[in-house]
């Protein structure tokens, strides 16, 4: 009779759950703690159905955008602190209601819808019992954000992700990154799993949101590759992990190249405030340590040859250029120099193909830009075993 109460009363159920993981509940004992809990847990279907009315009140009424995001935090407090069943999720219809909220990274909730989403991956990986249902029912509806159904491919038709890459809105390209990370990180059983389900579609969706310039997003992806490496090195028996390796050797080498992308500094990097250059080196070397977890999958040989190839060619491209622009031209040999040095343990101590050029190289350098040098002189350390 009153819909304007809604969002009152969704903030009011929303604030529930948070008060049995508030330390300012205190109640006689750790038994009357759980026993709330599990009163919360088994009243989960009435806080859906509330939801779930709440939606239909709104109908396509798009500018109610209040009550979407109360539903929203809603829903969000209840899958983060209350153990709700994973089917009463898999079969309401808030479901496939937040991932058409997701379609359109510019609509009312879009970043609420993210965090809901997100943090019911987080709370259902793959490898807890009983969520079949519910992974069953999220994966097509999260790949379809992101890779273009067979029919569209050649129909120009971009899907909200690229849409959201097209436009260059961070807050879609955040939103969307964040999603298909999280589902990788928490369905990385299924990732690694013997059945062939196309994993790498999934891998390839979160690659691709390593390939975002913003590097702030691209570091999204960084801790899923960290525990896609350790979860490849874990596999048994040996002959089954070097198949799962070599089938994703292709994304790996390609994550190679994005990483040293993405090392560059950024032109007029002089110019930038001392807090700002540590965030910035901070930022550099999580992607080196990204390309050294490579290096433990693929080999030092061979990433040294996918970074000493494209050192020769970036060299030739700036001897190439006006000698008035060749001295500011020096981000790209940087990051290359630094992506070596980061791989120097992993390099034999007899390489003769890439490490002599890079010595020989060093020499040429200009001296006058400061970071460049420094850069060289810690390749220098690095290798020393090998002067």
């Amino acid at each position: 009779p009153h819909p304007e109460l809604g969002p009152a009363v969704l903030e009011l159920f929303r604030s529930i759950p948070e008060e049995a993981d508030s330390n300012r509940l205190v109640l006689g004992s750790e038994e009357d703690l759980w026993a709330y809990r599990d009163m919360l847990r088994n009243s989960s279907h009435v806080v859906l159905g509330l939801c779930e009315h709440a939606v239909q009140s709104i109908g396509n009424n798009s500018s109610d955008v209040a009550t979407t995001e109360a539903v929203l935090s809603c829903l969000q407090s209840w899958i983060r602190i209350v153990d709700m069943d994973p089917q009463l999720l898999e079969r309401t219809m808030l479901l496939p209601w937040m991932f058409d909220l997701l379609t359109d990274f510019n609509r009312g909730g879009f970043e609420l819808a993210v965090d809901v989403v997100v943090e019911m991956l987080r709370t259902y990986p793959s490898d807890r019992r009983g969520v079949e249902g519910l992974v069953t029912a999220i994966i097509p509806r999260v790949m379809t954000l992101g890779q273009q159904l067979d029919g569209n491919v050649n129909t120009g038709h971009l899907t909200p992700f690229q849409r959201s890459v097209q436009e260059e809105d961070e807050d879609g390209m955040r939103g969307y990154c964040r999603i298909f990370t999280e589902m990788s990180e928490s369905y990385l059983s299924l990732i690694l799993s013997h059945e062939e389900m196309n994993q790498a579609s999934l891998v390839e969706l979160v690659l691709q949101c390593a390939g975002i310039p913003d590097k702030e997003i691209a570091g999204i992806t960084l801790h899923f590759w960290y525990r896609f490496v350790i979860g490849l090195e874990e596999l048994e028996p040996f002959e089954y992990r070097q198949i799962k390796i070599d089938s994703f050797a292709p994304q790996l080498t390609r994550l190679l190249a994005i990483c040293i992308h993405l090392l560059k500094y950024p032109v007029g990097v002089e110019d930038l405030s001392p807090d700002r250059l540590d965030d910035l080196e901070g930022i550099r070397l999580y992607f080196a340590d990204t390309i050294e977890d490579c290096c433990r999958l693929l080999g030092g040989e061979v990433v040294l040859r996918a970074t000493g190839d494209p050192l020769r060619e970036e060299c030739n491209r700036v001897a190439s250029l006006p000698p008035n622009k060749q001295l500011s031209d020096w981000h790209g040999m940087e990051a290359y120099l630094y992506a070596i040095q980061a791989v120097s343990m992993y390099v034999p101590p007899d390489e003769r193909q890439v490490i002599p050029f890079v010595m020989g190289l060093i020499p040429q350098l200009p001296g006058d830009v400061p970071l460049l040098r420094a850069t060289a002189c810690q390749t220098v350390g690095k290798y020393a075993s090998w002067l």
